[in-house]
């Protein structure tokens, strides 16, 4: 016949083995786990951090104008002063704007060249304040109603006075 006592009836060293046995590999599985995550961070903590990406600089904005010539006031003869730019721009409207109003732009750089010395012009410091004189002459709106233009730069590609 079947034998229908349960096992704490018959002695139950069987069952109390397995419970042991399942406690004891339950155990050993956290310890395991454990450790390895300890030693996952003592050796993955030797490693830098990743650095952050490099922030995406847009590429510029040139906008190349034609060569300039002009007469330049002088008590020693007839001078002339010959230069080329280009202006570096913020952004995409202010390079549409100066297209679309490019001989009114040429203008005024024109009469602000035609209006200086050529001593003026001979040294660093002289050229530079022309550019930025150009710079503010060419960022005032072409319009009213227009936003300025946002000129970041005159750089000079071209220099001679004679």
């Amino acid at each position: 016949m079947a034998n229908t006592l349960s096992p704490s009836q018959t002695g139950g060293t069987s069952s109390k083995r397995g419970r042991l046995l399942l406690i004891g590999g339950g155990v050993l599985v956290v310890a395991l786990g454990v450790g390895g995550f300890v030693l996952g961070n003592i050796i993955g903590g030797s490693r830098q951090p990743a650095a952050p990406a490099a922030p995406v600089v847009p590429p510029p904005i040139f906008v190349p104008l034609d060569a300039f010539t002009v007469n330049l006031k002088s008590e020693d003869g007839d001078r002339f002063l010959h230069t080329g730019l280009s202006l570096k721009v913020a952004d995409s409207d202010t390079q549409a704007r100066l297209s679309q109003y490019l001989p009114e732009a040429r203008s005024r750089i024109l009469l602000l060249l035609s209006a200086r010395q050529p001593a003026d012009l001979a040294t660093v410091e002289g050229k530079q304040k022309l550019a930025r004189d150009i710079q503010a002459t060419i960022s005032q709106p072409f319009a009213a109603g227009l936003p300025p233009q946002k000129i970041l730069d005159v750089l000079f590609t071209s220099f001679v006075v004679q």
